[in-house]
């Protein structure tokens, strides 16, 4: 079953991203989604640090998803919507 939940960290409380895996996996930079762009990690596998500070993070608030199709697709519209939104107004 995948969850996903916000990363927080546990030095400065910061919410660096979201996280989206396998229930009990750990947080690593293969399910990280980050709320800011940055440079892309090396390697997938390595654990995800604060974005503000580089200290430990956690899984906050986290949830089931209900299944990876609904994921994809959820992330598919969001891409939709941000191409759109990125080609400027439209006329009504």
């Amino acid at each position: 079953m995948l969850v996903t939940g916000d990363v927080k960290c546990l030095h400065c409380g910061h919410v660096s991203g979201r996280w989206v895996g396998a229930s009990g996996a750990p947080v690593t930079e293969a399910g990280f989604t980050p709320s800011q762009p940055r440079e892309a990690p090396a390697d997938p596998a390595a654990p995800v640090h604060c974005t503000r500070c580089g200290g430990p993070v956690l899984l906050d608030e986290a949830t089931l998803v209900i299944s990876s199709y609904r994921l994809r697709r959820i992330r598919r519209l969001r891409e939709q919507i941000k191409a759109l939104d990125a080609n400027g107004p439209r006329a009504a």
